[in-house]
């Protein structure tokens, strides 16, 4: 059990904590890294102090994140199947999964871009947005989704690498993303050096090369040998269809976990949407905050998927229970950290986004709120990475199922619009979702049955 896998060799408990670290910590700061990307739009687009093209920001991502749950998909059963190869010593089965899953991705980008980009528009007057807000997200929109045909490869170029024990290839690669991302958006948005001033297109065209940017490294990390796992070109042009029904059977279940959780988010986003456009742009801000804060957790979920996997692949199940288990006590523990921040420091906090005092007053009570999710956003990504490295996509699908139906809309509508919460309704509705997530997913994951799913090879 101490052999080399990857980037890290496969703990023996002793060294459980400095293993998970080891994984963690790169991954919280790639996903921090891809975060920033739309956080900072929203800080430069805030100081143009303009509610409209703040709220056109915030619905034109919505659909970008969207589309991402979609594609991350591909990326869990990617992890999760070259992690089990990876465990077990089977390097080809890896490079196989690989290649398959980043082919399967082209074609999935090209197909979503093809069939989305004309209802750029009609997405965001569905979404609610007023008729100024409709006119600059319509093409805000339309310039992030010129970057699918790469940016969704990343994510699943960046699994693949995580499931062979590398996250600080992926880490490195969203750093040099994020600070073309920073400058081109700052120049362009505000016009620096004697180029105009674009504002919100601005914005968008920084984001979307920055995307397209670190598609190409991230590809090309595995194609050239940057990575402990290494693709040829040829193996983007093979078909194996035992492994591409494999990739389909796990992700399948995430992908539907995503859209149910999205297109619950969409439902949700329209109720806030109704209670006016500074409450919606407070919400913004509020989300982008937010958003910072499942960075460890999120590093710690990576974890958890890639130790279940590998130590599945070695035949030790007592090591991937103790892995996630472990993550459970450091995610407590950042967490607990970040929402005493949220408490004490939320003005200060949201006052770099640089709007109005309505909006920004509105966006300090939702982050002081928004310390009661954060124990169960942790519990709840590390024990559905934990499964999911497992091979059990189906448990965490389920349970975002009852949460999106039977907590977040149902609570969200009762406190939000019928009692008249407002804002504040909108953020207790989900902190109560968060909590009953992380309740069943813990059932679930006592009750041990992940522990005995068997792979392809395996069996």
């Amino acid at each position: 059990m101490g052999q080399f896998k990857g980037n890290v060799a496969l703990p023996q408990p002793v060294t459980l904590n400095r293993t998970i670290l080891q994984l963690a910590i790169p991954a919280v700061v790639e996903n921090l890294l891809q975060t920033l990307v739309f956080f900072a739009d929203t800080v430069m687009v805030g100081w143009l102090r303009d509610p409209a093209a703040l709220a056109a920001v915030g619905l034109g991502s919505s659909l970008f994140y969207l589309l991402m749950t979609l594609f991350s998909a591909l990326a869990v059963s990617a992890t999760a199947l070259v992690a089990r190869a990876w465990g077990a010593g089977n390097r080809q089965r890896a490079v196989d999964v690989g290649g398959q899953a980043l082919m399967l991705t082209f074609v999935f980008s090209a197909l979503g871009l093809l069939l989305i980009y004309p209802f750029a528009a009609d997405y965001i007057r569905i979404m609610g947005g007023a008729p100024d807000v409709v006119a600059l997200g319509r093409r805000y929109t339309e310039i992030i989704l010129l970057s699918s045909l790469l940016n969704y490869p990343m994510m699943v170029a960046n699994g693949i690498m995580r499931g062979a024990g590398d996250t600080r290839t992926p880490m490195w690669n969203t750093l040099i993303m994020n600070v073309w991302n920073v400058v081109i958006s700052f120049v362009l948005i505000f016009g620096v050096a004697g180029l105009p001033a674009l504002g919100i297109d601005g914005a968008a065209w920084g984001t979307s090369t920055a995307r397209m940017l670190g598609g190409l490294l991230a590809v090309g990390a595995l194609l050239r040998g940057r990575s402990p796992i290494r693709l040829a070109w040829h193996a983007l042009f093979q078909w194996h269809g035992r492994i591409v029904q494999r990739i389909l059977a796990l992700a399948v279940p995430t992908a539907i976990e995503g859209s149910v959780a999205q297109s619950g988010y969409l439902l949700f986003t329209r109720m806030v949407a109704s209670l006016g456009t500074a409450t919606l742009a407070a919400h913004q801000i509020a989300l982008r905050v937010e958003s910072l804060s499942y960075m460890p957790s999120w590093g710690l979920a990576v974890a958890a998927t890639t130790l279940v996997g590998q130590s599945l692949g070695a035949r030790n199940p007592k090591l991937a229970e103790d892995a996630v288990k472990r993550t459970l006590v450091f995610s407590l523990i950042f967490n607990g950290l970040i929402g005493a921040v949220f408490v004490f420091f939320a003005r200060p906090i949201v006052s770099v986004f640089g709007s109005t005092p309505e909006i920004l007053a509105l966006a300090a009570i939702a982050i002081t709120i928004a310390a009661a999710e954060l124990p169960g956003i942790g519990i709840e990504m590390i024990l559905a990475g934990g499964l999911r490295g497992a091979g059990d996509t189906r448990t965490p699908m389920i349970v975002t199922l009852v949460g999106v139906l039977l907590f977040r809309l149902s609570l969200v509508y009762l406190l939000a619009i019928q009692w008249g919460w407002g804002l504040a309704g909108v953020w207790w509705g989900t902190a109560i979702d968060w909590t009953m997530r992380a309740l069943l997913l813990w059932i679930f994951f006592m009750r041990g049955r992940w522990k005995t799913i068997r792979m392809d090879e395996e069996e």
